[in-house]
């Protein structure tokens, strides 16, 4: 997928060495709200992600994708479609932006642009994205890419390893914005 700043695609193994080293920089910030994030994350522990994400596209159990900028190349971050449901045509969207690249709306581009391609290539009706209630910033990211505020869902996630609210957004193909 192909957006104005972004471009999203599977993953591929010399994706590894960036996605690792995202992480990592990345840890100190999102270790509250994706617990696996580690500032020691091991390259190997990528490449095995990798290779597990690419397995479970082919199996079109869940779509994660690397988030690259169009100009250069560097891997931004992460968004996935997982959970889902065909019977019902829904899933839930998930997104991380390495800390770097934080605050310039790549994230908003990104889950349009993923939203997009879960309504129009997979069929899906509908999207859900599931976060911590005090986690503001993706809060601010399901908000601007025109996702619904639906309720809070009580301790449904974890924050600093104690369940949590989260907030419940939807998209639905009539929310996409224009502008993608």
């Amino acid at each position: 997928m192909l957006g104005k700043r972004l471009l999203i695609r599977p993953y591929l193994p010399e994706d590894a060495l960036a996605h690792a080293e995202a992480v990592r920089e990345t840890a100190e910030s999102g270790q509250r709200w994706l617990n696996w994030m580690d500032e020691d994350y091991p390259d190997s522990e990528s490449r095995s992600w990798l290779a597990l994400s690419q397995a479970a596209l082919a199996k079109n159990i869940a779509f994660d994708m690397g988030i690259f900028e169009n100009r250069g190349g560097r891997f931004v971050g992460a968004i996935a479609i997982n959970r889902l449901e065909w019977n019902y045509r829904s899933g839930n969207l998930g997104y991380w932006i390495r800390a770097s690249a934080s605050g310039s709306g790549f994230a908003t581009e990104a889950v349009q642009l993923m939203a997009d391609y879960a309504f129009h290539a997979l069929q899906l009706n509908r999207l859900e994205l599931v976060i911590a209630e005090q986690n503001w910033a993706s809060r601010r990211v399901a908000e601007k890419a025109n996702a619904q505020f639906e309720c809070l869902a009580r301790s449904r996630v974890i924050d600093y390893g104690k369940p949590v609210h989260a907030a419940i957004y939807s998209l639905i193909p009539d929310d996409l914005l224009t502008s993608i």
